[in-house]
């Protein structure tokens, strides 16, 4: 069913260009991890903290747990990134990761690079990727 679901996405991202492609050669960038990050923002946006919870594995699920259980913390998301835009700066494989940059804005003069390691769940039956580590990017 998630496959499924990251097929939908990639398909949904390739023919109405919701990602920003002007700013990153997208084609050495796994559509995968793209869907990856494109579900990571739109969950963002909506407060969905259930989604923003299954993208994450390993440490990172561990460090966002407490925070995504809280029920408050969806209207918190909302109301930050309601009006955001998002951007893929760059993207590739590097080390046995795939990695998506991505630039949200949230307005138009705040904004913040981040980079999403993403890698293939480490149960067999589950092939999806998965965000393993979050890096903010300095300038």
């Amino acid at each position: 069913m998630v496959l499924k679901y990251v097929r939908a996405l990639v398909a949904t991202l390739l023919v109405v260009g919701s990602v920003n492609a002007a700013t990153a050669d997208q084609s050495q960038i796994d559509p995968a991890a793209l869907a990856v990050a494109q579900s990571y923002f739109d969950a963002l946006r909506s407060g969905d903290r259930q989604t923003l919870l299954s993208l994450f594995a390993a440490d990172e699920r561990s460090r966002n747990q407490a925070q995504l259980s809280d029920p408050d913390y969806s209207q918190y998301l909302v109301d930050r990134y309601r009006d955001a835009r998002f951007e893929v700066a760059d993207g590739g494989a590097k080390s046995g990761f795939s990695f998506v940059d991505i630039t949200v804005w949230l307005n138009d003069t705040e904004s913040f690079r981040e980079r999403l390691l993403v890698q293939p769940s480490g149960d067999p039956a589950d092939s999806s990727l998965h965000i393993v580590a979050r890096k903010e990017l300095l300038d």
